[in-house]
């Protein structure tokens, strides 16, 4: 692979829910370094403030991570501010926070293609009406990203939504070899988030990357990597196990 070396860049990935604020800082590091740690930013100066009063400067927690006791409320515009590098480099960018998704139901299905069975994760929520809603929605194996996807509510406003994520084939999922294939005992954790219309273009733009070469598309002024999404979550986590999984004809 014929790659070049670039000066770093700082990565942020901030935030707002209904149970506080969160930010990471981070910077990009070579094609050829699995050294983690040395990455994290420990100085950065982070403030949180909104449209209706709320101001804090949030604390170092671990890991380049940053926290905060400010919570979203649904409507209300909040402003990330950061700086870095003893303040020679400034970042900036807003998010209006969402209300929170409602989960209907996660479950693993076995489907037929081309003769063959796949395992797939079936999601489902129910839209929120009488707005236009855009949705992350990120599966996690025993703690670390597994599938993710973004979805509109274009398809069926006001009714009910389905993500299917591909897992992987049956008999992959019978061999405990296949490191990317569920296993029996996995810990699964699916997280839903409703998103603004900026975070959605982000993500989307993320998962075309493949097909267009490029970053995606900016959040932040000031030139770094990055979103800042104002979002309701809701959580769902489970086992996984090979007796749970349903047979769909659809």
């Amino acid at each position: 692979m014929d790659y070049r070396t670039v000066e770093p860049l700082y990565v942020v990935e901030g935030l707002v829910t209904q149970d506080g604020t969160s930010v990471k800082v981070s910077t990009t590091r070579s094609i050829d370094s699995n050294d983690r740690k040395s990455y994290y930013v420990e100085d950065a100066v982070i403030v949180i403030t909104s449209d209706v009063g709320d101001e804090d400067t949030l604390s170092y927690n671990s890991a380049g991570r940053y926290v905060s006791a400010v919570r979203g409320e649904p409507g209300v515009q909040y402003y990330l501010d950061v700086e870095v590098n003893h303040q020679t480099s400034k970042f900036h960018a807003s998010s209006v926070m969402q209300q929170t998704p409602q989960l209907e139901s996660f479950r693993f299905v076995w489907r037929k293609v081309f003769s063959e069975d796949y395992l797939f994760a079936d999601l489902r929520l129910q839209d929120i009406p009488d707005e236009n809603n855009y949705y992350f929605m990120h599966v996690y194996r025993n703690h670390i990203g597994y599938r993710w996807a973004v979805m509109r509510d274009n398809q069926n406003p006001g009714g009910e939504l389905q993500q299917l994520f591909s897992c992987s084939r049956r008999k992959d999922v019978e061999d405990t070899s296949d490191s990317d294939a569920l296993h029996e005992g996995d810990f699964i954790n699916v997280e839903i988030r409703n998103i603004d219309r900026q975070t959605y273009d982000y993500f989307f733009s993320l998962q075309q990357q493949g097909n267009t070469g490029t970053n995606p598309t900016e959040v932040f002024t000031g030139g770094c990597l990055g979103y800042f999404s104002a979002c309701g979550v809701v959580n769902k986590a489970m086992y996984f196990h090979l007796s749970d999984i349903e047979i769909d004809n659809e």
